[in-house]
Parts: C-alpha cells; sequence; structure tokens
C-alpha cells in the first residue's frame, strides 16, 4: 500500500521501539521508499499562462521493511 507521508505518520510503525506502539515516522525512517517522483499539476492549463506546480504533499511511498507493494 502506497500512502501519502501524512497518511504515514497515521499508521502504526512496524517495529515498536518502546515498550507502547508509535505512528510511523514516513521521511523520518530509514526505511521508509518513495514510490514515485513528485507529482506537479498544471495550473492554468490551456492558456498563454500555463504554469506547472509541484505538489510534494502528494507524493506517494511505502514502509520498506513490509516489501515492495504489489500495484
Amino acid at each position: 500500500m502506497t500512502v501519502t507521508e501524512k497518511e504515514a505518520g497515521e499508521k502504526w510503525c512496524h517495529i515498536t521501539l518502546g515498550s507502547k506502539p508509535s505512528n510511523c515516522l514516513a521521511t523520518g525512517c530509514m526505511a521508509w521508499r518513495w514510490s514515485e517522483y513528485t507529482p506537479h499539476v498544471c495550473d492554468k492549463c490551456g492558456t498563454e499562462e500555463t504554469e506547472w506546480i509541484d505538489m510534494p504533499e502528494q507524493r506517494r511511498g511505502f514502509c520498506g521493511l513490509s516489501g515492495v507493494p504489489k500495484l
């Protein structure tokens, strides 16, 4: 399952570092893997003012400890 970094922070971590469960650290963890490049959208498409805007908050990744997700 691929998720955004924000969604990952709402999931439980596969490895518990203490006695109680903790949330995923996403990019703060060495096991985090990105599954895509930074997405971008076209603002004002079809006009002379076409501009591509990066949307890094929409980039998706996964926990590398659980293996590569099936697409």
